[in-house]
Parts: C-alpha cells; sequence; structure tokens
C-alpha cells in the first residue's frame, strides 16, 4: 500500500476505528442542550471514565492513520501535518504568550508553574521579558535551536514553543530530557525559587537541572514528549543535520513520559489554538495516544480499545460515513439492539458546531441517516446514545472534498 497518499484519501480504504465513552450518567456530569438554529452547546463539567479493568481511558482522542506503523506512518504524518505557513517568530511568540497560553492576563512558566501579569496594553513578548530579570518570561524551544530548530519554520513552529521563566529557559539551554536522581540535581526550580538541595515537600512540582540533562516537573513531561516527537517528525533533516544522536539518546525516556502524562484537556485546546494559526494542523501526536507506540516507541498500550475488539459489548453498532471522502452530502448507517435517546450533530475541526442532525428517541433497529456538510475540509459527526443511567458517545471522523 502505497505510504504518500492523503488523509481524505485514505479514509477510502481505511476502516476507521471509533471509540467510545461510557459513562454513568448524573446531571453534574454530562449536559447536553440543543438550542436554536441547528447548534448544539455541549458541557462537560466532569465525565469520570473507567475500563473494567479499571484503566482511566483518555477523554480525548482521534484516530489517526490507524492502520499504519513505522516510515509509512511517519510521511503520511509529514504530508498531511506539517504545516507550510506558519508566523514569523516575532509574531509566533506574541501570539503564544497573549493568545495561545495567557489566561485573564496571567502567563504561566510551564517548568515552574511561577505566573506574571501579562499587560495587554503592552507588546506581549517586552511585557513577559519584563526587562529581562530571572522572573521574566521568555520562549523555550522544547526541540532547542542549536539542535535544529534555529531557523525556518522550526524555529517558529509553535506546537514546541512554550513560555518559561527566563532563568531555567537558560539552565535548560539545549540539555537533552533526563530523569535525575534527586541526589544529583544540582539545581531545582519552582515558582520565584531556585533550590540547591532537595525540596522537603512538593517534589514533583520542581524541574531539576545537573550538567548534562534537565527535568521537567511531572505535569510537564508528556507534553515535552509529545512536542519531541512532533518537531523530529516533521523536522527531522534538520534535526539530524544538527545532532543525529540528540533525538536517540532521548527516545526511551520520552516515551515513557508520554505515557505517565497523558493528554488532558488544556494540551488538546492548545495544539488546537495553535493548528488554527499554521494551517489548521494541530500536533497529530496530542490526537492520537497510539502514534507514538507505531512510531517511536513500540510496545506501548495507552489504553485505547478499538470499537471492533469483540470482548466490547456494546448494545449499538455505529458504521463509517459513505462516501467517504464525499462531495457535499454523506450518510451515516448505524445499528440499536434496544432504545436509545439519539443526538447526532456535525462539528468543525475547531469544535464548532455546524449542525443538529437528529435528536429523538428511536427504538431498537437499523438506521441510516444523510446529510449535508458545509464544505471541504475535515468534519467531525458525533453520535451520543442514552439509556437510562449510561451514555456512549461516538465520533466519526468525515473528509469533504
Amino acid at each position: 500500500m502505497d505510504a504518500k497518499v492523503s488523509q481524505s484519501s485514505q479514509w477510502n480504504y481505511c476502516r476507521f476505528k471509533t471509540y467510545f465513552v461510557e459513562a454513568i450518567f448524573q446531571k453534574n456530569f454530562l449536559e447536553i442542550y440543543p438550542i436554536e438554529n441547528m447548534q448544539i452547546k455541549l458541557f462537560i463539567t466532569s465525565i469520570l471514565i473507567f475500563l473494567s479493568t479499571g484503566m482511566a481511558l483518555q477523554a480525548q482522542h482521534e484516530d489517526v492513520f490507524p492502520v499504519f506503523s513505522g516510515s509509512e506512518l511517519l510521511d503520511l504524518l509529514v504530508e498531511n501535518y506539517k504545516p507550510s505557513t506558519v508566523l514569523n517568530y516575532s509574531q509566533a511568540r506574541d501570539t503564544m504568550f497573549s493568545k495561545i497560553d495567557a489566561v485573564n492576563d496571567t502567563l504561566t512558566c510551564v517548568y515552574t508553574g511561577y505566573p506574571i501579569y501579562l499587560d495587554p496594553n503592552e507588546d506581549p513578548t517586552v511585557a513577559a521579558y519584563m526587562g529581562g530579570g530571572a522572573n521574566g518570561v521568555n520562549t523555550e524551544h522544547t526541540y532547542p535551536t542549536s539542535k535544529g530548530a534555529e531557523n525556518g519554520n522550526a524555529k517558529s513552529d509553535m506546537h514546541h514553543l512554550f513560555p518559561t521563566r527566563i532563568d531555567v529557559n537558560a539552565a535548560r539551554g539545549n540539555e537533552p530530557f533526563a530523569e535525575i536522581d534527586d541526589n544529583l540535581t544540582t539545581e531545582w526550580y519552582y515558582l520565584d525559587q531556585l533550590l540547591s538541595n532537595v525540596p522537603g515537600s512538593n517534589i514533583d512540582l520542581y524541574s531539576e537541572y545537573r550538567v548534562g540533562g534537565f527535568e521537567p516537573r511531572e505535569s510537564h513531561k508528556g507534553d515535552i514528549a509529545r512536542a519531541m516527537f512532533y518537531f523530529y517528525t516533521m523536522y527531522k533533516d534538520q534535526a539530524d543535520a544538527a545532532d543525529n544522536a540528540f533525538f536517540p539518546a532521548q527516545q526511551s525516556t520520552l516515551c515513557e513520559w508520554h505515557m505517565l502524562d497523558p493528554v488532558d484537556e488544556k494540551e488538546w485546546e492548545r495544539t488546537y489554538k495553535i493548528a488554527s494559526r499554521q494551517d489548521g494542523k494541530p500536533n497529530p501526536f496530542i490526537l492520537d495516544c497510539t502514534l507514538a507506540a507505531r512510531t517511536y516507541c513500540p510496545g506501548q498500550d495507552c489504553g485505547i480499545n478499538d470499537i471492533n475488539d469483540p470482548e466490547t459489548d456494546r448494545p449499538y453498532k455505529v458504521f463509517q460515513n459513505s462516501p467517504n471522502p464525499f462531495v457535499g452530502q454523506t450518510s451515516v448507517r448505524y445499528e440499536l439492539n434496544k432504545p436509545f435517546e439519539v443526538e447526532i450533530y456535525l462539528t468543525d475541526v475547531l469544535g464548532r458546531p455546524a449542525g443538529l442532525v437528529v435528536d429523538k428517541h428511536q427504538s431498537a433497529g437499523t438506521y441510516e441517516v444523510s446529510m449535508n456538510v458545509p464544505g471541504k475540509g475535515i468534519w467531525f459527526c458525533h453520535l451520543v446514545l442514552k439509556h437510562k443511567e449510561q451514555v456512549f458517545h461516538e465520533v466519526l471522523k468525515m473528509a469533504g472534498q
């Protein structure tokens, strides 16, 4: 099978795997409000998801080229997720500080949790820098500039840029990421603190440095891993030309961090904020946790179940839309083994509602719904099935041409 195919073409011959969320339905957990003009507001304040084995599923997941692995998959990722257009470096920094990472005019260092006030009336980069003081905020290239991110799109691709305190940014420099023995750590960073001894409490909130390595705080390790996977996939030639041993030396550590610190809502939203400014292309390693295992981390299992798994007993079946890709109109077929309250709605790639297709009670049986889709590009069809205290949520990825 030729690996040089487009994302939309792939859906012709790949059975798209969907994933399900089964949760105990309580009013304060999940509420879906249909509103006028065929739009939906989906409010999720808290969803607890557990498998029968006790392993928690990631709430966010989009299947990315599920039948591919190795070099074929890497080629597809570059072809479909590498942006051809990014902001220049000055614009990227301003945008990251003020539009991507600032919350209510507060910008937080990812390595220490230290917050600063970002004056909305000032140039964002100038305001964050705070005159170059130790607690000012600078731009961290997760993949260092001297290791392949010095020029071109690689330098200003925001999928690997983060706000960090100036002194911590300098300490990390171009050191590889690593797990450091606490007794060997020479510098500990948290909030506006710098310690030379092992902290007496909250040790997981500190980032650590010693000559030859840098270990970020626990809550940012997975974000780093997925940013590194992204950069090395999209800009491998530049990275290898600068230092072809840099990424492989960290690879196993990054794989561990990817598993130990899964994607959260903040990381998921961040990649789509960036995508809206970079050709609509998110970091695929955030979308699909299995990508790491199929590229850089063989043997990993991030706990996502295939909808076709015979051990997964669900009282319904959902089939990939047909035709796919489509022009203007497509259909989705599904089978219900018992009565459900059914809602089917569309969203675009940024999660914005694009139309309510079905909202009614349906008895057991086979159904097929046709839908008019607003235009070209990637769309998501959501099927929410409710029966008593059970809620199932399926998402189909569709390609309009």
